[in-house]
């Protein structure tokens, strides 16, 4: 499939416009344009994400100019897809960024469609976790040749230890005096929660500052989901744990010696408000009654760790909701959290680089996916 072609097919495009290959030239524009949509980012942090992929020597970066200034970012961080026995690469749409003088102008889809087109052949598929307004103009997106298919949403979990610290002047006084009102109440059911929640007393419970690569590595192996995943194995977890400007720290539960479970939370460096620490990894990524146990035994001890922090979050099909609820963390996509969180949406798109077409339905599927923090935190 040809770039081109698929640029002279596009109906109503901007010549103004060049959609072209990110250049080394380009590096401050890039971080001009990320900071202004997401938050500053150091030097070191671009050379991990984007230099320092282990699956390709160049990280596909597609770019929009106007006159030598650059109005859109469309970056495709490649990873191994994991189906059954195979591996193949896939695609993660992350830091997708249009300049708000440049809106409307049909920059993500034409950069989008140059992407797809580029990749073709090598990318078994491209997906993402799209916030409302992206997943609007993403399924907009189907053409001849590629079909974006909405597998549902993204379930994440929140425990809420300061509501306060969400609050802004901004809030109507109505939201300000009700949040006052439930914090104590919040407070008060953590603490009943903590209490209650089974501390897994046959297990022991170690924590560590590091990431220890072959003990998750080995929690992965043991029992791998049978659903499509990006694949866990030595080279994946050093690149991935080598994010600069974050802290991880790692939570191992063991049983007669033998690790059973383990999370990585992860925490910014830059601190920030509110400030929140995150379930990065979950381990086993199939979870199950057999490791109910243990998952409540390792959050027993990261919400008495990070109770400082003003919420913890999670999001991952591992750990039993029933598990989640004891340790007061709440769903997102319900009442009240639902009032006040963007739904996230996961996006698959299949491309060329999967020819066996049984396998490319699987990818569309509900359900086919196993997807974790891990992955979601990439982009």
């Amino acid at each position: 499939m040809s770039v081109r072609k698929v640029l002279e097919d596009e109906a109503g495009s901007d010549d103004a416009y060049e959609i072209r290959w990110y250049q080394p030239r380009d590096r401050a524009a890039f971080m001009d344009l990320y900071e202004l949509a997401f938050n500053q980012r150091s030097e070191a942090w671009f050379s991990w994400k984007y230099e320092q992929n282990p699956y390709a020597e160049r990280v596909p970066i597609i770019l929009a100019d106007k006159d030598g200034e650059i109005a859109g970012l469309r970056p495709f961080i490649p990873l191994p897809l994991r189906v059954g026995d195979q591996t193949y690469t896939a695609h993660q749409l992350v830091d997708l960024v249009v300049h708000p003088d440049h809106r409307r102008q049909g920059l993500m889809t034409r950069m989008s469609r140059w992407m797809n087109a580029a990749i073709w052949d090598d990318s078994a598929a491209t997906f993402t976790y799209a916030n409302p307004p992206a997943h609007r103009g993403l399924m907009k997106m189907t053409s001849d040749h590629w079909t974006n298919h909405d597998l549902g949403t993204f379930v994440r979990y929140e425990r809420l230890n300061d509501i306060s610290a969400f609050l802004t002047a901004d809030h109507p006084l109505s939201v300000r005096l009700g949040a006052a009102a439930i914090e104590p109440y919040y407070k008060v059911k953590h603490r009943v929660q903590d209490r209650l929640a089974d501390d897994g007393a046959e297990l022991t419970v170690t924590r560590t500052e590091t990431v220890p690569i072959s003990t998750l590595t080995q929690l992965y192996e043991r029992a791998p989901p049978t659903a499509a995943h990006i694949l866990r194995d030595e080279t994946f977890y050093q690149w991935r744990f080598s994010e600069p400007d974050r802290q991880f720290v790692t939570y191992v539960a063991e049983r007669d010696s033998t690790p059973v479970a383990a999370i990585v939370v992860g925490t910014s460096e830059h601190g920030g408000s509110p400030s929140t620490a995150e379930l990065v990894e979950v381990l086993p990524l199939n979870g199950g009654d057999d490791a109910a146990g243990a998952f409540s035994a390792l959050l027993s001890e990261i919400t008495d760790d990070f109770a400082s922090n003003d919420h913890i979050c999670a999001s991952c099909l591992s750990i039993p909701h029933e598990v989640f609820a004891a340790h007061g963390f709440t769903r997102t996509d319900e009442f009240p959290l639902s009032k006040f969180v963007d739904e996230t949406t996961f996006i698959v798109c299949p491309l060329g680089g999967l020819s066996d077409e049984a396998t490319k339905a699987q990818l569309t599927e509900d359900g086919s996916w196993t997807m974790s923090y891990c992955v979601r935190l990439l982009g």
